[in-house]
């Protein structure tokens, strides 16, 4: 039986990789013009590994997302002839559209996630994940922002993310006195 959760975690891993290296590919390319290898080792690079790509999964992708006009794709004679791929405008939206996405789920499962909480007394100002969400949205998206105010955001987000820490360690402490709580109730 747990050879058979581990294989199906294995393979929902392997699908929600699957689903991010497009993504990953289309932000990778909003930074600038790269051919394959250097968009296999720049997501490798993000990701601090998390996703690792092969030539066998990124040039599939993309040639979907070429063919349905989300990047574009030229031959370029460098030491040898490279294909160089560069987002498009519709790519751009995409991206956009799909990160907005993304975070409506996300907010919507925090919610979630937050009211079965509840019952343990789990604290929080309600606005630190909204923050967040807020930051990665300037971080990624936000086109217009400076250098230094995508500098400011990261900082900030770190700062959350350390706050967020501290409430996650009193979640944690809290589970284990319910925990104990209801083992002092069964064994009653």
């Amino acid at each position: 039986m747990v050879e058979m959760e581990e294989k199906l975690t294995k393979h929902m891993e392997e699908q929600i990789k699957r689903g991010y290296l497009k993504l990953a590919i289309l932000y990778m390319l909003l930074e600038g013009p790269s051919h394959g290898y250097q968009i296999i080792k720049k997501i490798r690079d993000i990701t601090s590994d998390l996703l690792t790509p092969t030539v066998g999964s990124v040039y599939p992708a993309l040639k979907e997302l070429e063919t349905k006009g989300l990047i574009k794709g030229e031959w370029q004679q460098q030491k040898r002839k490279i294909k160089v791929y560069e987002i498009t405008n519709k790519g751009r939206e995409v991206f956009k559209q799909i990160i907005e996405k993304h975070f409506n789920v996300a907010s919507t499962i925090r919610k979630w996630v937050l009211k079965q909480l509840a019952p343990i007394q789990f604290v929080e100002n309600g606005e630190a994940v909204p923050t967040l969400m807020q930051a990665v949205k300037i971080i990624l998206l936000d086109e217009n922002v400076t250098t230094e105010e995508k500098i400011e955001a990261l900082k900030n987000f770190k700062d959350r993310l350390q706050r967020l820490n501290k409430a996650i360690d009193k979640l944690v402490m809290n589970i284990d006195k319910r925990i104990r709580s209801l083992e002092k109730k069964t064994e009653s």
